[in-house]
Order: structure tokens, then C-alpha cells, then sequence
């Protein structure tokens, strides 16, 4: 099977479909436009250009949709490549919100596509406060073009496919990207040094946070508010902080950064000789900071969910999340971790010193942790499902009714 995989920050989604299709003797073509990212053994990689990291900052409904075009012809002109080389895929795997699928008829018109239909930002939550922004309806409209053209698609949660339409969401299967258990799984750990020079020991009391960007919409500031209480109340414990500090998904404040509003604001009540901000981390660094953690916070509003809350239950961690879509529909509260309210810093804070103060007494939510993500999320068996609706989808079956099919069987 010839299989083209397309996503504007290749591997993204794609991390460990890629090199599975490969390894199971596949033939595997993919396009990114990054050009800092090598391909996995068996994978090639082309490389479209172009920069749209910035496209939901873009000021007008108009520049926003411009800019999907454009990518869109850069991703086309790869794929006439391929066409003149002779190479036509017998299916398309690729995320259409940047515009990438947008020229795929010009060339492959009969390709089968499976779209990575991630989420409809119109489907989300809307605040009470303060207009809609305009245009929100033309910023999904590649999303709807590819929905128009898939065989099937595919997300992550089922809280992601629930922001789509309803006569969409029957389309869309609900398959993560999975968690590998070998790699982030509990391990024996003693020591570790932070870039500061602080060491850090196995058993001393300590906080994790990670997220992409310290911002809103992953609870940034509940966390920061919240840490005044807790570091008063527990002398010695530390808190570490990973990500960067930009805004990805909403407005800045004034000057541009969170972590410096926020530091103005608590000025006075925290002790920063305990709180260390890491900044993006080497994935095997966060993975054992997941394991010296006492307790990990994850919080976000109802958005996409981060792999780092999986990761961190995988290796053992007890997360102390929001109350918030989709973190409900991974954690049950007292089960396999604990769940506060997205935005209300006290009870987080009331949370953790209870974690702190009885560690033992919350052991069974760590083993529960690891059990959840065994069950639900291995990355073995979400590549099988992943695999057989590509494979259906490349044969010219239905990949939805072959799997209903299937379970009904």
C-alpha cells in the first residue's frame, strides 16, 4: 500500500503512524514544511515551505483564508512531484486546517482521504463576555472542504468529535494517537540535576506543570495563583514549571508574556528560589520529571487534549486535572487521578497540600493512572485501528461500516 501522509508540522499526529506503516513494509511518502525535521527510517519526507504558525493571529477573516491558500499551493506543488515521478498514493492520511488538502483533486482526484479532523473551534465553548471574533465560520473552511472529500475521519477524543456538526460527527472516528508504554512507563529514578544547578531527589516533596505554551487556555494562571497558599503552607516543597512562555492559542497580556504578568502580580508572595521555570524540556527530561512528581497539574479549557497528561499518567504520576472537557473523559476523580475546577486557584491549591500532606494515602491513583492508559491508550493497539480504517479506506470500503461491522460481529 502506498501510503501519503500530510501535516503542516509532519510528524505531528503522525508520530508514530509513520514509522508503523513503514516498518510493516508500506510505502510511505509524507509532506511537512518544516525543514528542521528528519523523517523516520523508511519514510521520505518532502518538504513544502511556508510559515503558518501565525495563521489564527492573522487580523482579518480574509488574511487568515489567504494564507491557507497559499499553503495549500505549496503542499500542491509537492504532490505534482510526486505525480511526475509516477508515484500516486492509494491513500491520503493529512490535517486540513492549515489549507495542506486544499489542491488535492488538481492532482489525486481519486486518492481516497482519511482528514485528521482535529476539532471545530466553533463547536467550542464560547465566553459570556465580549463579541465573537469575525470570520470564526471562515477560519474551519478548509476543515469543511476536506469533509466534503473524506472517506472517512478521525480524532482523538470524543470530546473533539462532539465540536463538530452533528451530521458530521457519524463520519469521524474516535481514535487517539496512542501512548508508548515501554517508553513512558514508571522507572526507578534517584536523582536529577535542573539546568539551574538544583538537584532534585526521589521522595522530596515536588509539583510538576507542563504545557506547549504558559498561557490561559492550559490553566497557566490558576497554577501561578494558586502557589502562593501551597508554598507558604509546605516549607520544602519545590515547583517546576515546563513550557514556553508565549501565547499559542489566545491574546497576550500587556508586555507580551504570562509569566512576567503573573510574577507582577504575586510579586511579594512567592518564594522563586522554590518555583523553577525550565522552558521546553528533551522529552526523556519530562518523562522523568513525571516520575519524581508528587503530584502533576494539568489544566485546560475544553480544547484538544495534551499528550503530557497521558504521558505523565503512563509513568505513573498522579495528575490533578481540571473539571473540564476532555480531561472527564480520561480521569475519573478519586479512580485514577484528581479533578478541581479550571479556574479556581484556592481548591487547587487546598488539593495538592492534601497530596502532599498524605502521599501514601494516594498511591492506588498512580497504579489506577497507569492502568488507564494500559487499557484505553496503548499505542499498539490505537495503530491497529488506525491501520485497518487506512487499509478499508485505500481498498474502497467503507472504513466506518467495516468497523461497525466489526464490532457488531
Amino acid at each position: 500500500m502506498r501510503v501519503l501522509l500530510i501535516h503542516q508540522n509532519f510528524p505531528g499526529q503522525f508520530r508514530h503512524l509513520a514509522p508503523a506503516l513503514a516498518a510493516a513494509g508500506h510505502q510511505v511518502a509524507a509532506i511537512g514544511n518544516r525543514t528542521d525535521r528528519s523523517a523516520p527510517p523508511g519514510v521520505r519526507l518532502l518538504c513544502a515551505g511556508g510559515s503558518v504558525g501565525d495563521e489564527l493571529r492573522q487580523p482579518t477573516a480574509e488574511a487568515r483564508c489567504s494564507r491557507q491558500f497559499a499553503q495549500g499551493r505549496l503542499v500542491a506543488r509537492q504532490l505534482q512531484l510526486l505525480a511526475q515521478e509516477g508515484w500516486c498514493p492509494d491513500v491520503v492520511v493529512g490535517h486540513p486546517f492549515w489549507g495542506d488538502l486544499l489542491f488535492l483533486d488538481d492532482v489525486f482526484p481519486q486518492v481516497p482521504l482519511v482528514a485528521l479532523m482535529e476539532m471545530d473551534l466553533l463547536g467550542l465553548p464560547q465566553p459570556e463576555a465580549g463579541p465573537r471574533a469575525a470570520g470564526p465560520g471562515l477560519l474551519q473552511w478548509t476543515t469543511l472542504q476536506a469533509a466534503r472529500r473524506m472517506a472517512a475521519g478521525i480524532t482523538a477524543t470524543q470530546f473533539q468529535r462532539s465540536t463538530f456538526p452533528p451530521w458530521l460527527q457519524g463520519r469521524i472516528a474516535v481514535i487517539h494517537e496512542g501512548v508508548d508504554l515501554e517508553h513512558c512507563r514508571p522507572a526507578p529514578v534517584t536523582t536529577a540535576r535542573l539546568p539551574d544547578g538544583t538537584v532534585l531527589r526521589v521522595g522530596e516533596p515536588l509539583i510538576t506543570f507542563s504545557c506547549r505554551s504558559l498561557e490561559p487556555l492550559r490553566g497557566f494562571p490558576a497554577l501561578m495563583r494558586a502557589l502562593p497558599m501551597v508554598l507558604e503552607r509546605h516549607p520544602t516543597v519545590r515547583v517546576v514549571v515546563c513550557g514556553e512562555d508565549r501565547s499559542a492559542y489566545g491574546p497576550a497580556p500587556a508586555g507580551g508574556s504570562w509569566v512576567r504578568h503573573l510574577l507582577e502580580e504575586l510579586r511579594g508572595r512567592l518564594d522563586l528560589s522554590r518555583v523553577h521555570f525550565l522552558g521546553l524540556l528533551p522529552h526523556a527530561a519530562l518523562l522523568n520529571l513525571f516520575r519524581f512528581s508528587s503530584a502533576h497539574v494539568y489544566l485546560t479549557a475544553p480544547y484538544v487534549l495534551s499528550w503530557s497528561m497521558l504521558e505523565a499518567m503512563a509513568c505513573g504520576a498522579l495528575v490533578v486535572g481540571s473539571r473540564t472537557a476532555p480531561v472527564q473523559e480520561v480521569i475519573e476523580h478519586g479512580v485514577d487521578g484528581l479533578l478541581v475546577p479550571f479556574d479556581q486557584p484556592q481548591e487547587l491549591a487546598a488539593t495538592l497540600l492534601e497530596v502532599l500532606a498524605q502521599p501514601a494515602g494516594f498511591a492506588h491513583l498512580r497504579l489506577g493512572a497507569r492502568r488507564r492508559i494500559a487499557r484505553d491508550f496503548d499505542h499498539r493497539v490505537c495503530l491497529a485501528r488506525q491501520i485497518e480504517l487506512i487499509t478499508n479506506a485505500a481498498r474502497g470500503i467503507d472504513p466506518l461500516s467495516a468497523a461497525e461491522a466489526r464490532a457488531d460481529g
